[in-house]
């Protein structure tokens, strides 16, 4: 999904979507989790230039949306998945837990979207190499954001969360593989 990026964005030191967002492609392949061969922890791809077009043209939702810089996934530990943009659902890649989950940005923004009537899922990753699982969360977190208790709403993410940490995660059946040349 090709979708106009803010001008002057950039992942700069963020490589998030390179280790958690699975890839099967012929010239590269690499299981969820595991962070990518080519790229440089912490700055980036080191094939840059020939990269895969799949590489090229998917980038998280704080590249393409006025989100603030807190939400950058490498520093809110949350990779905006764009997959629902165009179907109004936002889903919540939270790769690890930071305090962001308890942060004011996060229940102000979430409380936008839901009342724009966007539908909120949240996802997990499991180990390396299992895929991710979600849960659909708009019904379950509405009336603390309706109520605008963002206390209850931080216990019910954890919650959830926590349920989702606890699923039995199923293999992503990835072999990897890097022939980008």
């Amino acid at each position: 999904m090709e979708l106009p990026l803010i001008p002057g964005r950039e992942c700069g030191p963020c490589v998030e979507c390179c280790r958690f967002i699975p890839l099967d492609l012929p010239e590269l392949s690499k299981p969820t989790g595991r962070l990518c061969a080519y790229c440089v922890d912490g700055a980036g791809c080191s094939v840059h230039a020939v990269r895969p077009q799949t590489c090229r043209t998917w980038f998280c939702v704080w590249r393409v949306v006025e989100l603030d810089e807190a939400w950058r996934p490498d520093r809110s530990g949350i990779i905006v998945r764009p997959d629902g943009l165009l179907t109004g659902e936002m889903t919540l890649y939270v790769v690890r837990r930071t305090d962001f989950l308890r942060a004011a940005i996060l229940f102000d923004t979430v409380a936008q979207w839901l009342s724009e009537g966007l539908k909120l899922a949240i996802s997990v990753p499991g180990p390396v190499g299992m895929l991710p699982v979600r849960a659909e969360v708009t019904d379950y977190l509405l009336p603390a954001v309706a109520a605008g208790d963002d206390v209850m709403f931080q216990r019910l993410v954890e919650a959830c969360l926590d349920s989702l940490d606890a699923h039995d995660f199923e293999p992503d059946g990835i072999e990897e593989r890097y022939a980008v040349v």
